[in-house]
């Protein structure tokens, strides 16, 4: 029998994720564990505030991606895409946290969904973009500069802020123009 991330199917490549992850987030001192089969998200965690639905996305090397200048490595993630070929798209709600893990260095990054692309691209941990015309203008960091607490932090903040649409009406608040049976416009 051969061992190795080589002889690892996707299945077997995606719980090595989420399992990477329920170990980190435990070792940072949080409740964790692997969420049943058939959910949005594969962990659940417990920050002490709230419970965090978190969905791991795992990639087991970097790959060749063009640039202007040269070929780099880089770690790919299709980040908002779900379900069997990634046929589906995550809704609002669906997920609070991606977890980004990639195996080979078994690096970690933190995003909170409201922050995330469809694609996202990572450098391996050590490296550094090119240098050149456009480097300053790269966004692109290592996995480990996405940290948890951090990704939580944001999350706060993001239900912190007054939605434009809620299911129910807080008290007192103003809904505007209600439309009656009749049609009539009442202020």
């Amino acid at each position: 029998m051969v061992y190795g991330m080589k002889a690892l199917n996707d299945l077997a490549c995606g719980k090595a994720g989420e399992y990477l992850v329920c170990a980190d987030l435990i070792l940072r001192g949080y409740v964790a564990f692997p969420s049943e089969q058939g959910l949005p998200f594969d962990v659940i965690c417990d920050t002490g505030c709230r419970l965090l639905k978190v969905q791991v996305k795992t990639t087991r090397k970097p790959i060749p991606v063009p640039q202007r200048v040269k070929r780099t490595d880089k770690y790919c993630f299709n980040v908002r895409r779900c379900g069997k070929g990634g046929r589906r798209s995550y809704q609002d709600g669906d997920v609070d946290l991606f977890a980004l893990v990639a195996l080979d260095s078994k690096a970690i990054g933190y995003l909170p969904a409201v922050d995330v692309a469809q694609t996202m691209f990572f450098l391996p941990e050590g490296k550094e973009p090119i240098k050149g015309k456009y480097a300053a203008k790269s966004s692109i960091r290592n996995l480990s500069s996405y940290d948890f607490d951090i990704a939580c932090m944001r999350i706060e903040q993001a239900y912190a802020q007054p939605r434009l649409f809620e299911d129910k009406p807080s008290a007192g608040a103003v809904q505007g123009e209600l439309l009656p049976d009749n049609g009539e416009i009442i202020s």
